[in-house]
């Protein structure tokens, strides 16, 4: 898919965009059997979130037993040379995947949260390519805080309180706690300045993995919601290590994400990411 000089900019500068029609029928077919060989043989780490409430969501990621499949599955439609074009880099890696599934109408919101809170990472170019192999009303698509990419750094959202999607993810950090944007946004819509996409089958959204994002919930007229995500790196991203001295709320730890070799600032290379370009 050609990539518009407009849509490096807005990606650039909102932090997301939807590319329209980015997966042929064929394309998205090819998509659905990495996702469905995923959920076939999940990690050790899937699981719920919210799990017995109105809110419980599938989620697996970064299985490293399927990273044979993932890996041919985005070399076969070009996602690496997609994430170049976009951001003008020489080189790009694969991160890896995520997978979410919300069904039977009853998959509320996802908490607001940035992603680059739970890596090593920051810089320009970090990406996500999100796709739904559903069609999704705007209602029910996720949504993006606008430019917050390139603001504030807010702890991770812990997803094991259903009743304070703000409950943090590190325990003792100086980066602030996430702020209760649906709260604010009860008292005053324009609050946050808060955009998304209306998706059709075949569309994608692509985002910078700092922004702000949440939401997605199913509902009655759109129960249910199949999402499979890739997350890339490039040459603008540098080693900024996680605050795990403190512990985290996950039950098991992941303080080997952070680097024994890097220094804060070092360009990002890890054993996790595979060189794609």
């Amino acid at each position: 898919m050609q990539v518009t000089e407009q849509q490096k900019q807005d990606l650039a500068t909102d932090g997301a965009i939807v590319m329209r029609g980015l997966f042929s029928p064929e394309r998205l077919a090819r998509l659905r059997e990495a996702f469905d060989y995923g959920i076939a043989n999940p990690s050790p780490q899937h699981g719920y979130a919210y799990k017995g409430t109105e809110q419980e969501t599938f989620n697996d990621y970064g299985n490293y037993k399927n990273r044979d499949v993932h890996l041919e599955t985005v070399k076969a439609l070009g996602l690496g040379e997609l994430a170049a074009s976009l951001w003008d880099s020489k080189h790009v890696w694969l991160i890896g995947e995520e997978i979410f599934i919300k069904k039977g109408g009853l998959g509320g919101r996802s908490p607001w949260h940035q992603d680059n809170s739970y890596s090593p990472m920051e810089g320009a170019h970090l990406l996500n390519i999100w796709t739904s192999f559903e069609k999704i009303p705007r209602k029910n698509a996720l949504e993006f805080v606008r430019g917050s990419h390139r603001g504030t750094q807010y702890n991770g959202a812990s997803y094991n309180d259903a009743n304070d999607h703000t409950s943090p993810l590190w325990k003792d950090t100086e980066w602030p706690r996430l702020p209760d944007i649906e709260a604010d946004r009860a008292k005053d819509p324009a609050s946050w300045d808060v955009f998304t996409y209306d998706l059709e089958i075949g569309d994608a959204l692509v985002f910078h993995s700092g922004i702000l994002h949440g939401g997605a919930p199913v509902t009655p007229d759109c129960p249910d919601r199949h999402t499979l995500v890739y997350r890339f790196h490039g040459d603008q991203t540098y080693y900024r290590p996680l605050p795990v001295e403190g512990g985290s709320s996950y039950d098991y730890d992941i303080s080997g994400l952070n680097s024994a070799t890097l220094k804060p600032g070092d360009p990002y290379r890890s054993k996790y990411s595979d060189q794609l370009l």
